[in-house]
């Protein structure tokens, strides 16, 4: 597989639309200037192009970045030729994908030997979030067809099995900030297989990483449960505690700290500054959000 390969934003109104005519972009894009940066692999070229421009006046100035759109050919035939849209219409800004290394690239994620074109988002924000673009061929229809997911605050790349089938493994985003401050607190693990409209969430099919974040998040209990500011802390390492047992058919285990949490008076308001709820009342607000969410069958 080729490097990934970036090319240089256009410099003149005049280069733009030469640049804009050979790569088939949309012509209303010809007025303002464009990145297109591109990746190959075989017959496969995929392009992201957007909008850069830097706004602000004196010494409060940044950099916007707009209209994203990717086109891939194979073969060179033109298959996929669309604007990535909502919520990246704007604001959003190209991310260094975990999966590539790159803001465009091709890898094979579900072990068939065909890549697919890969385009990581970051919406802004001190922990949010990072959207997965994969487009995948199909070969039936020749046509490439997108996968979107929102990973929350990011992901890793894992192959635990081996066998070229990628896992993408992040945290349920759901979690963030439940029963405590955002910073507080951990959130469930999550892994996504990909398929070829849609990312899966397999993290079922992997319980051993599911019994490791789960004995992560006791141990951080363990450390916190006797802080003066303790009941933030607490909730923040057994909620992802509970759901993590969940996923190994065992809440009445995680349920079971909860309830020692309770009566040890760990989960009482303290100040002013705890975020209810608290005590048993945590508790059945647990309950009816893991069922909510699919935890507790």
């Amino acid at each position: 597989m080729s490097r990934p390969r970036r090319l240089t934003t256009f410099g003149s109104l005049a280069s733009a639309a030469i640049a804009i005519g050979a790569l088939g972009l949309p012509a209303g894009a010809a007025a303002q200037e464009r990145t297109v940066e591109t990746a190959s692999s075989g017959a496969v070229t995929a392009a992201l192009s957007y909008i850069k421009r830097t706004r602000g006046e004196g010494g409060f100035r940044f950099v916007e970045f707009r209209d994203f759109r990717v086109r891939i050919l194979r073969s060179g035939q033109v298959l996929y030729d669309k604007a990535i849209g909502k919520p990246c219409e704007q604001f959003c800004t190209p991310a260094e994908s975990a999966l590539t290394g790159k803001h465009v690239g091709l890898r094979d994620l579900n072990g068939d030997g065909e890549p697919e074109a890969l385009v990581d988002l970051f919406t802004g924000g001190s922990s949010c979030c990072v959207f997965v673009y994969a487009y995948g061929y199909d070969a039936a229809a020749n046509v490439y067809r997108r996968a979107r997911l929102d990973t929350g605050a990011g992901f890793v790349v894992r192959d635990y099995g081996g066998d070229g089938l990628i896992e993408l493994v992040g945290d349920d985003f759901r979690f963030r900030g439940l029963f405590t401050c955002g910073a507080c607190g951990s959130r469930p693990i999550r892994i996504w297989h990909y398929a070829l409209t849609r990312f899966e969430v397999v993290t079922r099919e992997f319980p051993a990483k599911v019994r490791s974040h789960a004995g992560r998040m006791k141990r951080i209990y363990e450390r916190v449960r006797h802080r003066r500011d303790a009941p933030v802390f607490v909730k923040g390492a057994l909620t992802p505690y509970a759901a993590d047992l969940c996923l190994l058919d065992r809440c009445r285990a995680g349920f079971r700290l909860v309830r020692l949490a309770i009566r040890r008076g760990e989960l009482n308001r303290r100040s002013d500054f705890d975020v209810s709820p608290h005590g048993a009342a945590y508790l059945r607000a647990l309950k009816r959000f893991l069922r909510r969410t699919g935890y507790l069958r």
